[in-house]
């Protein structure tokens, strides 16, 4: 096991690196991949749950929606002004979660071996998953 340490964000970026390459084949690779990405998700999903923005959001952001493609600029002010509390509500979600997406997290997570990287793996898709990727020595 090697040890993640750094934020959330960081680790939300492994993550997304680790979803780009599940698709590629090699049976040790992809249990390793399937394995951190179980670990991972399991820190960042109270994350996720924090970031899902109320019903009552999701509604007037298809009414805004709407309005913006039907230019209708007058009615997007009136539906703001009316959701003002609402829309500050949802700013102050979406701080609460950058602030949780900056915390610092320790994780252990399963070091891919480079001779058990596939030969179909790209740079930018080594580049993304590089903090857990080991030349085995360690």
């Amino acid at each position: 096991m090697i040890n993640f340490k750094g934020t959330n964000r960081q680790l939300l970026n492994l993550y997304r690196g680790l979803e780009n390459v599940k698709d590629i084949k090699g049976s040790r690779f992809a249990v390793l991949v399937g394995k951190n990405m179980k670990d991972i998700k399991h820190i960042l999903a109270p994350i996720e749950e924090a970031a899902v923005p109320t019903p009552a959001f999701q509604t007037v952001s298809i009414q805004m929606r709407d309005l913006v493609e039907a230019e209708d600029k007058d009615a997007m002010e009136q539906l703001e002004k009316d959701n003002e509390d609402l829309i500050e509500e949802r700013k102050k979600q979406m701080d609460d979660v950058e602030n949780m997406l900056e915390s610092d997290v320790k994780l252990p997570l399963h070091p891919i071996r480079e001779d058990q990287l596939p030969d179909e793996i790209t740079g930018e898709q080594v580049e993304k998953i590089l903090e857990i990727i080991t030349d085995g020595n360690d």
